[in-house]
């Protein structure tokens, strides 16, 4: 089984979600019912900046750095304050964009400023994402509550809110955010962005977010931001957070501007070449249109994994008749009245890769225990035997001969138990095909797997396995929970051969017909740790078998 797969020590869990409250990042899907009354809004024709002389791209540089410039350097300086103390980091962000809009982050920094705590990989990846996610909302906000107020001291003060049509639905609370923008002499001069009411964030209980920004206006009109400082305080389980986080724009590059260098000081500061750097790797072959996904703002489990799995199924198996070695056995064993309860453990290691962000395709080798205990009904049928060859006092008397002879009763009907143990490798092949839509998600997992009996050189036919699920993400904790179906497309016949089984010179051969329920029903746990590592439970239960399945993951 695989889900897509991504998501957080209160440090290390606080960096995504407040890179987010900064970034204000979201999943891209709006309920119907909003995106319906979209259709029906009417923006006003006039934009109010535009009306003021100043540049309409300035809403954008409140939700999306990116939106000043696609290759830029940055200064991050970050301090959390929790219950358990105060972490303080300072990073610069090297990014450039290519044609295709695929990003490429560099870290830069000084261990000496660097919190020990701090997962740098992760933050950065998550704010990379935040910003893949809004690129294409920074536009958006709600025209209609734009206004503006001339002051007292000649400025102008521009208000509005961002709208809940254009934004994901995910951040819909953004649109009880009170934007203010201050300009003079038709420049803009600073942007405060501040709640109005408490709102939740990723499990986050945030009763205060400010963010503020103060701008550069450069000869040709083009606005950059100077500086953005963000303080936010926030709850969760009870517990007190606080954030002060500070981003200065070191230094911008584009077709447009050239180089516009906004800190000399801190542009050496991110040459020097005794700086430590960290690549994080966004881009890869697998999935492929993997980057497309990504900068739709849907997260992506990564596209490679190993996996080691324990299954444990127990089966009630019915009998509808018996041949051995071509002789049909139904009068001396009732299969109406024999059962086998059969147990059969598997070990198997997987490897699996993401063909594309919907597929992926895996194969797995393993070891295949079976053990069951026949409960078989012996029917008595010798007496008819003797009698029909011997009369009636003469098929007694041969039955006698024979209990007396080897103690057993052969002309009385009686149950016998009859103990199997075997063991297989297995090998086999499959294919998950899953969709998402906001927390929720279906999948379908199809595998067909081959054994061969250890000492033997014969694969079996193979077996075809069935998982549709439905199941529910908790992206603050990174689990899943689903329920679904099994389907074993098990043979009604089994057929076969025991090779180091010989009767009068022939291989034990056997034709048995079973009776087996092919559906089962099914529930599962799935838990990530980190982006790397995966733990999943699965129970299965139908009317003839039982099973319990442990998968251990990592991917890379």
């Amino acid at each position: 089984m695989h889900h897509a797969n991504a998501l957080f020590t209160a440090s290390r869990k606080l960096a995504p979600i407040v890179m987010a409250l900064s970034l204000l990042s979201a999943p891209l899907t709006v309920q119907a019912e909003e995106a319906e009354e979209a259709k029906e809004a009417k923006p006003a024709a006039t934009n109010i900046f535009e009306q003021h002389g100043l540049s309409e791209d300035i809403p954008k540089l409140g939700l999306n750095s990116l939106s000043q410039s696609e290759h830029l350097v940055e200064q991050v300086t970050r301090r959390v304050v929790t219950e358990k103390g105060t972490e303080e980091s300072q990073v610069f962000l090297v990014q450039t964009t290519d044609t295709k809009g695929n990003i490429d982050l560099r870290i830069k920094y000084d261990p000496a400023l660097l919190d020990e705590h701090e997962d740098l990989v992760d933050r950065i990846e998550a704010m990379t994402l935040a910003q893949y996610r809004l690129k294409q909302f920074a536009e958006n906000y709600d025209k209609s509550s734009a206004h503006a107020i001339e002051r007292a001291d000649g400025s102008l003060e521009i208000g509005f809110k961002y709208s809940k049509f254009g934004l994901p639905q995910d951040i819909a609370y953004f649109r009880h955010m009170r934007v203010k923008v201050i300009a003079r002499d038709g420049a803009v001069e600073s942007m405060t962005i501040s709640n109005s009411e408490p709102f939740e964030l990723d499990g986050y209980q945030v009763s205060s977010y400010r963010q503020t920004l103060t701008f550069k206006t450069l000869d040709n009109g083009r606005v950059l931001f100077k500086k953005k400082v963000i303080d936010a305080e926030a709850t969760r389980k009870g517990k007190p957070v606080t954030l002060h986080m500070e981003v200065t724009p070191v230094a911008v590059y584009d077709d447009e501007l050239g180089t516009v260098v906004m800190d000399e000081h801190l542009l050496e500061q991110v040459s020097d070449p005794r700086i430590r750097e960290e690549h994080v790797q966004l881009h890869r072959v697998f999935p492929l249109m993997g980057d497309l996904v990504r900068r739709q703002g849907i997260d992506l489990p990564l596209p490679f994994g190993v996996s080691l799995a324990y299954r444990n199924q127990s089966m009630d198996v019915g009998f509808t008749d018996f041949d051995i070695m071509g002789v049909n056995l139904d009068r001396i064993i009732d299969p109406e009245t024999t059962y086998g309860d059969v147990t059969a453990e598997t070990l198997t290691i997987r490897g699996d890769v993401n063909i594309l962000p919907f597929w992926n395709v895996f194969g797995y080798v393993g070891k295949l225990k079976v053990t069951a205990d026949v409960d078989a009904q012996y029917t008595g049928v010798l007496e008819d035997v003797f009698k029909d060859q011997f009369g009636t006092i003469g098929g007694g008397m041969a039955c006698n001969a024979v209990h007396g002879a080897l103690g057993v009763d052969v002309c009385s009907p009686a149950r016998f138990n009859v103990p199997v143990n075997l063991n297989y490798t297995l090998a086999g092949i499959g294919t998950t095909l899953s969709v998402g839509y906001k927390q929720f998600f279906a999948s379908v997992t199809g595998t067909y797997s081959s054994t061969k009996m250890d000492g033997s050189d014969n694969w079996s036919d193979g077996i075809v396995t069935v998982q549709p699920m439905l199941g529910y993400q908790f992206a603050d904790a990174r689990a899943q929970v689903f329920v679904g179906a099994e389907y074993q497309d098990l043979d009604p016949r089994m057929t076969g051969q025991i090779e180091n089984i010989q009767i009068l010179g022939e291989t034990f051969t056997y034709d048995v017909g079973v009776d087996v329920e092919k559906w089962a029903g099914l529930i599962g746990l799935n838990k990530q740790f980190g982006k790397n590592y995966n733990l999943t439970a699965m129970y299965i239960l139908g009317e003839t078998r039982e099973s319990f399945t442990l998968n251990f993951g990592y991917r890379f």
